[in-house]
């Protein structure tokens, strides 16, 4: 659970423990607080990219930016969907 101000960007990285591609993953915000009406909450940046590992090869990390472009605070968790 995270809780993110009005006008601020939170960043997020997942990983699967394989490192392999996973297909199409997803990650948006899943809102928590049913008292804060009118709050949106925009996904920026959904990305992937290639990260080096402590072994020595290659593995994928999938990235977001969360933004909270409401005028309030707003409570959510980082919901991933993945599709192979």
């Amino acid at each position: 659970m995270a809780t993110l101000a009005a006008g601020k960007t939170a960043h997020w990285e997942t990983t699967y423990g394989n490192g392999l591609d996973e297909g199409i993953v997803v990650q948006a915000p899943n809102l928590l607080d049913e008292s804060a009406t009118n709050i949106e909450m925009v996904v920026l940046n959904q990305s992937v990219v290639l990260r080096p590992k402590a072994d020595g090869s290659a593995g994928l990390a999938y990235r977001v930016a969360i933004l909270n472009a409401g005028n309030g605070i707003m409570t959510y968790n980082l919901d991933i969907e993945d599709w192979q």
